[in-house]
């Protein structure tokens, strides 16, 4: 009985020494559970103070992005305001010359153009310009009718556009910029300037010539049709288009064409057909560069 009980006894020892390690263990496993757990607790808190501050940040920027993208989209409005012709485009804050996009009372589709904003107070729509001879000028009816080149080089705009502008929404006036080969500049202003339809042959209606290009104007004052090589509308029996090149309002020929043939430097003397305004430079030299360009009288 006695060894039996002792038995019994180291038994039971053994297992509360069991028990006491299994016990040890997991006071250190709950202990190091807690540890965690705090250790969480506080990555947690930290972990929603940076969502936080982040998420502050992302409205930060989408607030940002929001103002900046009204700003955008108003600019891009104003950019995209439908500009009559280069005065309007002045008049709204657009002060640099350039290639801009108007819209032409009657005219559905729009039309790029380059504004001049510097000549004399600048808002001038050019309809004409030549620097170069990269172009030839010697086109149809229908070319000049619908404009031809790059508004950003040499160009003319197109009667039908020039018809329109100057005929439905203003009172236009006009100014020519001529530069000869040995870089002298000069102009020809007009206070009033109009053509009319194509059934008139866009003829030319000008009032009030000033400027430094001559004294008297080299553009025909009383009104002249235009003509091309396949129109012949002038008053002459010898067909100006053709001997002069180019497309013009010619009447017998007359004191200017500034779409006649470009002859460059050390050529441009003794040319009949080149680019001619008499009373700057005679009746037989071809300027270097021409500018036409048109704005509203009350600019």
């Amino acid at each position: 009985m006695e060894e039996r009980h002792k038995e019994e006894l180291d038994t039971l020892k053994e297992e509360k020494g069991t028990l006491q390690v299994l016990v040890s263990r997991q006071s250190y496993i709950i202990q190091e559970l807690e540890r965690q757990l705090s250790k969480a607790t506080t990555n947690n808190s930290i972990m929603q103070k940076q969502q936080l501050e982040l998420m502050d940040t992302v409205h930060s920027l989408v607030s940002i992005c929001s103002k900046d993208g009204v700003l955008l989209k108003n600019a891009k409005k104003e950019e995209e305001k439908p500009f009559r012709d280069c005065a309007d485009a002045y008049q709204a804050g657009f002060n640099k010359s350039g290639v801009y996009t108007i819209y032409v009372t009657n005219i559905s589709e729009p039309k790029k153009v380059f504004c001049n904003m510097e000549t004399a107070g600048g808002g001038w729509t050019v309809i004409q310009h030549r620097e170069d001879g990269s172009l030839d000028f010697q086109k149809s009816w229908k070319e000049y009718k619908m404009g031809f080149g790059s508004p950003s080089g040499e160009y003319w705009l197109g009667n039908e556009f020039i018809f329109a502008i100057t005929t439905s929404q203003k009172h236009y006036s006009l100014r020519i910029e001529l530069m000869d080969w040995e870089g002298s500049r000069a102009y020809s202003q007009y206070d009033r300037f109009y053509i009319g339809n194509e059934k008139q042959n866009y003829r030319l209606y000008l009032k009030g010539h000033s400027g430094t290009a001559g004294k008297q104007s080299s553009l025909i004052l009383h009104g002249a049709d235009f003509s091309t090589k396949d129109a012949d509308n002038d008053n002459c029996m010898c067909k100006c288009a053709l001997m002069l090149t180019g497309g013009w309002w010619f009447d017998a020929c007359g004191p200017s064409n500034l779409n006649g043939m470009f002859y460059s430097a050390g050529q441009h003397h003794g040319k009949i057909n080149g680019i001619k305004w008499h009373y700057f430079k005679g009746p037989s030299y071809s300027l270097r560069s021409t500018t036409m360009m048109i704005r509203p009288l009350d600019f």
